[in-house]
């Protein structure tokens, strides 16, 4: 059996490494009769020669790895021995004792008293070299990193014990940006406290249908039926619950990196205590229908342009004009118009025409198909003209009902369309020249050009 320090022999001065040499002696010399009449297996042969070369050539964590495996495959004491001598070599003098502790505590029926002895005294002199330092990481459930190697869960509960020289501290959760701290640390050491806040980074989200059967989509991201809960970048999200055949429930939830909300049917974004520990979301059910498009919901504005003909007269007019509103669903919207028309009519005698001009105001009810890129669009609507003859002289003002038919190109919020308008004049006041007391119906084509918030 091969041992990284079986060539020396120990002198009279327990020195660390004569201790080392004394205990890796021992532990190849003692005698387990059942251990020694046991055939050694070759890939345990193997794993310590590996070790041995890569010791000698100063690779120190190749060779613990060697020794590690050649421990799986064998437990005695000479893998353990020869891996606490390679953590001394690296200064590792807290991982040196475990492994020494390890071959004292399992194996020490394979091991003459001489050489327990030796351990114990080679434990006890890297202990008087240790320091400690006690972490204190928030939130709790963080996992600590000493020199970039996590630590086991309750590790910070303690003293950290620490070899002297500097060391990353660093510490890691889900839902939190890192935190690390570079410490100097000595064997006088007893008491030095380092303390590392993460910052979060995400926000907590809990959604709750109380159905089982109800599907769950985040930004339209199929996650869950029944009930989901998992770390949401900071921002505002689209939460949508659904089941076909059934209701169908959208919010949207403004998401704050460290803070905790709830969402339900009938609520949306309400705040609840950060969980102290957060475990990680259920897996995806594997089935779950694709969510239905999120509401369309958004300011828009129009310039409108067209040309006319009033029934009963000759000659086209043209027309100008706005419309200003909001999206207030995907199929609705409310807006404000604004007009201005000028079209020739006849006068009373029939030999001339007169321009008649009309400023109209008034609101509407915008209806619109579903469709992203294209859609149809309908708009009714009214309210009151006031209209000038091109003399100058005014037959007051009237009322008018409005009705806008066609078709709407969107170009991710730029909205180009064509409308056929048809326009009711609720009567008016005749003049000297021109009767306006019946009703009058414009019908004209006009195009669309302006923008949508959605």
């Amino acid at each position: 059996m091969s041992s990284l320090l079986g060539r020396f022999r120990p002198r009279a001065a327990l020195a660390l490494t004569l201790a080392f040499a004394t205990v890796a002696n021992g532990a190849l010399a003692a005698g387990d009769p059942k251990a020694e009449s046991a055939p050694l297996p070759d890939s345990y042969k193997q794993h310590m020669a590996n070790g041995v070369k890569l010791y000698g050539d100063g690779n120190f964590a190749a060779a613990i790895v060697e020794f590690q495996a050649a421990y799986a495959v064998r437990p005695r004491a000479s893998p353990l021995v020869n891996i606490a001598l390679a953590h001394k070599s690296l200064f590792q003098y807290p991982q040196a004792i475990a492994a020494l502790e390890l071959a004292l505590r399992k194996h020490a029926d394979t091991m003459e008293p001489e050489d327990k002895a030796a351990a114990e005294s080679a434990i006890a002199e890297m202990r008087a070299l240790i320091g400690y330092v006690k972490v204190e990481v928030s939130p709790s459930h963080a996992v600590l990193l000493v020199d970039d190697e996590p630590q086991p869960p309750g590790t910070a509960d303690k003293p950290l014990p620490l070899g002297p020289g500097r060391h990353r501290i660093g510490a890691r959760a889900e839902g939190y940006e890192d935190a690390e701290e570079i410490v100097t640390v000595t064997s006088k050491d007893q008491d030095k406290v380092v303390k590392l806040a993460l910052v979060p980074n995400k926000g907590w989200v809990v959604v709750k249908t109380d159905d089982p059967e109800m599907a769950i989509a985040i930004d339209q991201v199929p996650l869950a039926l029944g009930q989901w809960a998992g770390l949401v970048e900071p921002g505002t999200h689209l939460v949508q619950m659904y089941k076909q055949g059934g209701p169908e429930y959208a919010f949207q939830v403004l998401v704050v990196a460290g803070k905790a909300q709830e969402v339900r049917p009938d609520v949306g974004g309400v705040p609840i205590a950060v969980p102290r520990s957060l475990p990680a979301p259920p897996p995806p059910p594997p089935k779950i229908a694709k969510p239905p498009d999120p509401p369309l919901r958004g300011a828009y504005a129009n310039a409108t342009g067209g040309v006319f003909l009033m029934l009963g007269e000759e000659g086209a007019g043209g027309m100008v004009g706005a419309r200003l509103g909001y999206r207030i669903s995907t199929p609705i919207g409310l807006e404000f118009l604004f007009d201005y028309a000028n079209n020739p009519i006849a006068t009373k005698s029939g030999d001339s025409t007169v321009r008649l001009n009309s400023v109209r105001f008034g609101g509407g009810v915008r209806l619109m198909s579903p469709g992203r890129k294209a859609r149809f669009v309908a708009t009714i609507g009214g309210g009151l003209a006031y209209n000038w003859l091109g003399s100058g002289e005014s037959p007051g003002g009237v009322a008018f009902i409005n009705l806008d038919t066609g078709v709407e190109l969107d170009w991710s919020g730029v909205l180009v369309g064509l409308a056929a308008q048809q326009t009711l004049l609720l009567g008016g006041t005749d003049t000297a020249d021109v009767e306006l007391a019946d009703p009058r119906v414009t019908l004209g084509l006009g195009a669309r050009v302006g923008l949508g918030g959605w």
